[in-house]
Formats: structure tokens, sequence, C-alpha cells
């Protein structure tokens, strides 16, 4: 065990305090880790910031690694990650509703290097990934996290109409073989060579798509998936305001002048398939 208070560079904040709350950069601190758990959360963040556009960050904050507690993070095996900040940009990961595709880039990336990693639709972890080593690399049906990590990314990058609930089925099956033709990788899913293909290509395409998220066509569409998560009594009524914005005529004329930044999700993928 060892302690540390960055990890390749990157200042491991703390901000879960009265005086440095959630969702800011927090202060830095110190944090035990398992050595053998460092080496691969190094190699593990070198490999998502070497891709991720916005490249290597000024600040992650952690809500901790070893905590005195039963399972991964008592050996300190197991690193809570709340946000990334860069010079202009920020991550939290509370924020996944509106920052789905760099979200599920970072989190590609970080599943080739943990068999562990609960986001944000996993029960309890809205507002963390755990992320650990206790198991292996690869894909089981029977997973509760990895199918929500499969069904978000069939969903929010490649555009299918699909049940996000993690829970394995005929549904997901299908959509998967139809993804998994265009990306020109074999099956099954759960052959493990196949499985890392899948994640190191999706990486790739959500972070390129999520380079076209800040114009202001998209940033509507955003709201409008936040709105989507309001519970009914409240959703109806706020989507109605909405609507009557961006209905208005010097609205809709206003929004009209801008550029649809969204890149093409066909071409993307030719685009990394053949990079």
């Amino acid at each position: 065990m060892k302690a540390i208070n960055s990890i390749n560079g990157i200042p491991l904040h703390y901000a879960r305090l009265t005086s440095h709350p959630y969702g800011t950069r927090g202060k830095q601190r110190n944090f035990s880790v398992d050595s053998n758990f460092l080496n691969i959360l190094k190699d593990a963040f070198d490999e998502v910031f070497e891709h991720c556009p916005l490249g290597k960050p000024e600040v992650m904050t952690t809500a901790g690694i070893f905590v005195d507690k039963p399972g991964q993070h008592g050996s300190g095996r197991a690193f809570d990650l709340d946000a990334i900040f860069w010079s202009n940009t920020s991550l939290v990961t509370l924020n996944f509703v509106h920052q789905k595709e760099l979200y599920l880039g970072i989190e590609s990336f970080l599943r080739k290097h943990f068999g562990i990693v609960l986001n944000h639709l996993y029960p309890n972890h809205a507002d963390h990934w755990h992320i650990d080593t206790s198991v292996n690399v690869d894909y089981n049906e029977s997973s509760k996290s990895e199918t929500l990590y499969v069904q978000m990314v069939l969903k929010f990058i490649y555009g299918k109409e699909i049940i996000v609930d993690g829970l394995w089925g005929r549904q997901t099956s299908r959509v998967v073989n139809e993804v998994f033709d265009r990306l020109n990788i074999a099956r099954p899913i759960t052959t493990k060579v196949n499985y890392l293909q899948f994640l190191d290509i999706t990486g790739k395409i959500a972070f390129k798509l999520s380079e076209a998220t800040d114009s202001p066509l998209q940033l509507f569409d955003n709201l409008t998936g936040v709105v989507e998560t309001l519970p009914i009594q409240h959703k109806n009524e706020v989507m109605q305001a909405l609507n009557s914005f961006s209905d208005h005529s010097a609205t809709s004329q206003w929004l009209t002048a801008f550029e649809d930044k969204h890149h093409d999700l066909e071409s993307v993928i030719t685009d990394v398939l053949i990079a």
C-alpha cells in the first residue's frame, strides 16, 4: 500500500465536503492504494486520455480508493471516479444525461482494464464510476453492469432503439449482432478478443461524436434529454414550457441560424475503422 495524490501527473482531489462539495474541483489530498492496482490505474488513464479529444485533464476528483470497509475498497484495489476537469470543460458523472458521448467514450476504455465498472445507471452509482479488478475483463451475459453498458452504447452511441434495463435478451442480442456486423467484429461478444475490440472501437467513435455536442442545437437536445428524466408530474409541465419556447417564431429563427454540427454516424464509423 502506498500514498498518492496524483496519477500520471494528474492531481487527485476530494470533493465530498461542505467546504468542497460534489461537482467542484475540491481539494488535493493523499489516498492510499495497492501498488499493483495503481499500475493498472496508470495504464488505464494513460489510454483514456491518449484517445480523449480533450487530452490530459488538470484534475480528477475521487470519492475514495482505500476505504475502511469490506470489499475491494478495503484493500485499496478499487477507485471511485466522481469527475474530470480540463481547462475549459468538465465531466461530472452525475451529468451523464447531457454528456453521454464523452462519458461513454471514457467508460469504454476503462472497461478494457477493469472487470468491474459500475456506472451512472447502476443502482447507487449515478454520481461516480466504481472500478475494480475483482473479476476478469470479459463479457458475461448475466452481468447487469456489463449489459447496462452495452445497451447504453447501442442506444446513445449507435442510435439503436433498445430498452436499457441491464437484462440480456433477444432484443439486445439481435442489436449487438447488427452493430458487430457493421463494425466488422467477429461474434460472439462473450469471446474476450471480440469484446475488447468492441470496447476500443466504441470508445473512439464516442469520443469523435463528443466533439460535436457543444452547438446550441445539441445543447437544446441535451436539455430535452434532461427533461425526459424528470418525474411524470413535472415532466409534462416543463416539456410544454420548453416546446413553447422552441416553437416561438423568434426562437425558431434563432435556432435555425446555427449550423448543426452533428457528426454523421456512418462517416464516423468508417473513419474509425480505416484509421
